[in-house]
């Protein structure tokens, strides 16, 4: 089986091949996340002063919060409807849903993350880097990831 996943990664340097090699230097040392294949998409991939940035840096965070949303709603499914509840959480998916929004939350980069600033290890764009776009748009890089993992690894179903 094949997992593809995409990835928007912030990076700040001075032009694409820079940025290119921070950005897998990053994967490929990631601790919680190990890819068999990664690509920068160097057609999607862009500078803040590029006229697309606004839209796309926006429309990368946007995927954050829908993903969240999403993890939200299958809490909420699994009974988890107020803060309260949260001493009541059973270990297993309802908690590991609970864990996948804190790591968003809190800068810890996963698979989930669609928008990941590599310079401020956060899943949002924070005030500082705001700033850095606004005055040094040509040193922001938004760069698209695409990765895959190959698994099954012994426990698919074998036949005689």
């Amino acid at each position: 089986m094949i997992l593809s996943i995409e990835h928007d990664l912030l990076v700040s340097g001075p032009d694409i091949q820079t940025c290119s090699q921070h950005a897998r230097r990053f994967l490929e040392k990631s601790q919680l996340v190990h890819y068999d294949t990664v690509e920068i998409d160097l057609e999607h991939s862009m500078n803040g002063s590029d006229a697309r940035f606004p839209e796309a840096l926006d429309r990368s965070i946007a995927r954050n919060h829908e993903i969240l949303a999403q993890l939200l709603a299958q809490l909420k499914e699994e009974g988890c409807v107020d803060l309260d509840h949260l001493l009541l959480l059973s270990q297993g998916f309802p908690s590991k849903l609970l864990h996948t929004m804190c790591h968003l939350l809190d800068g810890f980069f996963g698979v989930d993350s669609f928008f990941f600033d590599i310079d401020e290890v956060s899943n949002w764009l924070t005030a500082p880097r705001q700033k850095q776009i606004r005055e040094s748009p040509e040193t922001c890089w938004l760069m698209h990831v695409k990765a895959k993992s190959f698994y099954g690894g012994g426990f698919e179903k074998k036949t005689a």
